[in-house]
């Protein structure tokens, strides 16, 4: 089997109201995740896994449905665009934006999300969503701004 070894997959969350707090106590303890964001939106929580085997990951998102308050999952693995050259900083506002390209290139618009201030990392993605960017910044007002 092949290994992803250069971009991660990403598992975006929906969890029961009230929930989200025990939900990500639970997934601390699954050393295939690597970011664990709670989120606002239409998402409760945004996952990225280390990169590993297709059979690890589907094991993995296994894992993460079991999780009794855990409603719905949708997985995306990048397949191409601009990895990060700085770990997370977990004191710093956490952004993500789920991009559809219908003018251009995945690549003309990661390149171009890559020159904006924040700008962390984008991976181009099948599925509903052509690009998931990810952004830190100070707050999260300064996230909304850029």
């Amino acid at each position: 089997m092949q290994t992803n070894m250069n971009f991660p997959t990403y598992v975006f969350a929906t969890v029961n109201p009230g929930r989200s707090t025990n939900v990500v106590e639970e997934l601390k303890r699954n050393s295939q995740i690597d970011i664990i964001a709670p989120v606002t939106g239409r998402y409760d929580l945004v996952l990225r896994l280390k990169p590993n085997t297709p059979h690890n990951i589907y094991q993995t998102v296994k894992e993460i449905r079991n999780i009794s308050d855990v409603v719905t999952t949708d997985t995306h693995t990048g397949f191409d665009g601009i990895q990060p050259t700085k770990k997370f900083e977990s004191q710093m506002a956490f952004g993500v934006s789920l991009l559809t390209c219908e003018h251009t290139t995945s690549e003309n618009v990661i390149k171009q999300l890559s020159t904006i201030p924040g700008f962390v990392e984008a991976s181009t993605v099948p599925g509903q969503f052509d690009i998931v960017a990810l952004w830190q910044a100070r707050t999260s007002e300064d996230i909304v701004k850029t």
